[in-house]
């Protein structure tokens, strides 16, 4: 088998409040035994972190990787293609998209979903958590109290936005409403430096709160490090592992309690493998998120998360809950029907349901993908 063409379709995606018009890409690898390949990488953001574009993905796949690795190659030798593509300083995000492609391919040539390349399947039905984003208290409660009413036992709640008096009125309000029984994590997202972390930390803490994510810059390790010592809440890192140097460096300075893994950032599910593995090593538990992405995004992310047992050790669960967020529901027994695909992964009681068809497990939906394309940009092919 050989990849013989490479379809690239910039999309918009329609989605409830701040999710709509999110820009994401979709890929097609075609071969020469009419397998085709598709991924869908979640939404595109230039930041400090990720500095994601359309433009770029495409640029990178077009002119650089298209040509030079994957046009003529077996698609089934994954490692070989990613470990090439690695080698590279092109976005981590690209390189997952076609990961996923992958993954695919040998999932559909064999008959099989992706996850029997990963491990096999391991986790039957995988533990989530409901994000709720920064919001008015009245918003955030009333987010909250729709998710634990679906079945959810583990809330995230966005911080460091504003002013901490706030996130103080946020988590009062929500605790309030959903009781003490319910686990509640906070995300900070960057967005405090380290004395606003300290001190917001210790006012938060009264209220129970399971864990708190990534409150400092990325950059800021020493600061995470110190800041691990002086609270009394678990702490993650998100943004600061991006890589698996970082990784290693949070571990080394014994930064984090667990680690936050967003699959996209890894490159894809055979590297998120050795990013995992480094944190298994450490006996550091890892949770799991997204890139806001559609069910195409999902079905990928989830064929990992039940194939890795590791990735069954942090009660609290993963964040890989996009395609609830984007049509604004708390799961999935009603199917979406305006999705990417047809058929997104099943969310319900709280729990994710990896595909069993083969591959990602995944049908696009071809009359949206047409109606999608980002106004003013055009698909591109190489290969034939």
């Amino acid at each position: 088998m050989k990849i013989t063409k490479i379809e690239c379709i910039p999309l918009t995606l329609p989605g409830v409040g701040k999710w709509n018009n999110g820009k994401t890409l979709l890929i097609k690898i075609h071969t020469d035994q009419g397998i085709t390949g598709i991924a869908e990488c979640g939404e595109t953001f230039f930041g400090p972190v990720y500095n994601d574009t359309q433009e770029h993905h495409m640029s990178v796949i077009n002119d650089y990787f298209g040509p030079n690795i994957l046009l003529g190659e077996d698609p089934r030798n994954i490692s070989k293609i990613v470990g090439k593509m690695a080698k590279s300083a092109f976005s981590r995000q690209t390189i997952e998209l076609i990961d996923f492609a992958l993954y695919d391919i040998a999932g559909k040539a064999a008959g099989v979903p992706a996850y029997r390349f990963l491990g096999g399947l391991t986790n039957k039905k995988i533990t989530t958590h409901y994000v709720v984003s920064y919001d008015s208290a009245e918003e955030v409660t009333t987010k909250a109290l729709g998710a634990v009413k679906a079945g959810y036992r583990h809330l995230k709640l966005k911080v460091a936005r504003e002013e901490v008096e706030k996130d103080i009125a946020n988590l009062d309000a929500i605790r309030k409403a959903v009781g003490s029984n319910i686990k509640i994590g906070i995300d900070g997202n960057g967005g405090w430096d380290y004395y606003s972390a300290l001190t917001a930390i210790k006012e938060l803490e009264k209220y129970n709160i399971s864990f708190i994510e990534q409150p400092l810059p990325w950059w800021d390790v020493d600061g995470m490090a110190q800041l691990h010592r002086k609270i009394n809440v678990p702490l993650s890192a998100d943004e600061s592992a991006y890589q698996p140097p970082h990784v290693l460096q949070l571990i080394k300075r014994e930064a984090v309690d667990f680690l936050f893994l967003k699959i996209n950032k890894a490159g894809g599910l055979y590297l998120a493998q050795q990013w995992i593995a480094i944190a298994q090593a450490a006996d550091l538990p890892v949770m799991c998120g997204c890139m806001v992405g559609t069910g195409l995004e999902c079905a990928a992310q989830a064929q990992l998360l039940a194939a890795n047992e590791w990735m069954d050790k942090l009660e609290f669960g993963h964040g890989n809950v996009a395609p609830l967020h984007r049509h604004g529901v708390y799961d999935t027994k009603t199917p979406i029907t305006d999705d990417l695909v047809k058929n997104v992964p099943l969310f319900e009681g709280g729990y994710l349901y990896p595909p069993d068809g083969p591959g990602l497990g995944a049908e696009v939906n071809e009359e949206l993908v047409q109606k999608w394309v980002t106004p003013g940009k055009k698909p591109t092919v190489i290969g034939k």
